[in-house]
């Protein structure tokens, strides 16, 4: 009955849009400020216990709640450490406050105690580089760019407007992306690429890819004992939700999500082909249709592997680096949740690109030759 109630939620706010989810998120009681940096009062290093600790003296005008400008002196720094982000005048930053404002003195220091800088306030510059990509998708595809940004709004809206907020429900986060890609796949799909049977043959392949996927990254992680806590974020969320969230079932959600967008491309790409094969050569049956759409299917394989690697490698750069100085043996590196669970979320993804080529291949090839093929199987 539950699991009912969930889809019935999910499907209203995907359609209607009239459900709003509350999540109860504890609102910290200091909150951050923005900030902008008019002056570099003292800059330098100081001994700290024994060790170097550089520092910045800092002014700043501080941006409240009500507009309210109020100038702060505020010491950045002051502890050891192998680096310090040094900050100029006119920077904009974020200031996290770790008592009242009420209780601190504009005529004295702030110290890291009192108040922390976070880092810069970049969201400024968001809008130019949102500006860019959108501009840069309509001038190469045009009115079918614009389908794909409407697409992917949609799909900002389902996960930051139902997903997420169902997540912090308590809700098996395995049940809530599977219901919603069920419902997201067609919708997106039939947006961007246009209500035919290329379409079509994508929708069905990718949802069975999918299924196949979830099963496959399922098993791998009850046969690696993964718990899901390899990263930091992990852990914070059990301890803010009170271990109310399933980790390990949100892991399994993540490679769920991970692996639909990047199916897409593999689906559509190889209908497409094996449709437009079809139309210049209208003489080629269901093998040679298959056989010649799998010599481009191979090459996409080969070539999305590859970039998975790269990828993988490119975000988690500085982990690898920490384990080639790593004094341990290769056996106890590659045997950490961190690398496991990466190494999993590779494969997944991996095998569903695999198979995705292929079956999209036969699908589509037996759709667009499926005259032929129903005479021969009523003859036989």
């Amino acid at each position: 009955m539950k699991k009912f109630l969930v889809i019935l939620m999910i499907v209203a706010g995907l359609f209607l849009n009239p459900v709003k989810i509350k999540a109860q998120v504890e609102v910290t009681q200091f909150p951050v400020f923005e900030a902008e940096i008019i002056e570099v009062i003292e800059q330098g290093e100081k001994e700290v216990a024994g060790q170097v600790a550089p520092f910045q003296l800092l002014k700043l005008n501080l941006i409240q709640t009500n507009d309210q400008i109020t100038s702060y002196q505020l010491e950045h720094g002051g502890f050891p450490t192998t680096f310090l982000q040094e900050y100029q005048v006119g920077d904009q930053v974020f200031v996290n406050f770790y008592q009242p404002l009420s209780e601190l003195s504009q005529a004295e220091i702030i110290n890291s105690t009192q108040a922390n800088i976070t880092g810069y306030a970049t969201y400024h510059s968001l809008g130019l580089i949102a500006f860019l990509f959108v501009a840069v998708v309509i001038i190469a595809t045009g009115t079918k760019g614009i389908k794909s940004l409407l697409s992917l709004v949609l799909s900002f809206v389902v996960i930051f407007k139902i997903v997420l907020p169902l997540l912090l429900t308590n809700v098996d986060p395995v049940l809530v992306i599977s219901v919603m890609a069920v419902f997201i796949i067609p919708i997106t799909f039939y947006l961007s690429h246009g209500f035919n049977r290329k379409t079509h043959v994508a929708v069905l392949t990718t949802t069975l890819c999918l299924i196949f996927a979830s099963l496959l990254a399922t098993t791998l992680i009850n046969v690696t004992h993964l718990t899901g806590f390899a990263s930091e974020e992990a852990g914070f969320i059990a301890i803010e939700q009170q271990g109310q969230i399933n980790i390990r079932g949100l892991l399994l959600a993540g490679i769920i999500l991970g692996l639909l967008g990047t199916l897409d491309d593999v689906s559509v790409t190889q209908a497409g082909l094996v449709f437009s094969l079809k139309k210049n050569n209208n003489k080629l049956g269901f093998k040679k249709l298959y056989q010649q759409a799998m010599l481009v299917g191979q090459d996409h394989i080969t070539s999305m592997v590859n970039t998975l690697v790269f990828v993988y490698a490119g975000v988690s750069l500085p982990l690898l680096l920490l384990f080639i100085n790593n004094p341990h043996p290769w056996s106890y590196v590659l045997s950490q949740e961190v690398v496991v669970e990466e190494i999993v979320r590779a494969v997944v993804t991996s095998v569903g690109l695999i198979l995705a080529a292929p079956l999209t291949t036969l699908a589509a090839a037996l759709v667009a030759d499926w005259k032929q093929v129903k005479q021969q199987l009523q003859v036989k």
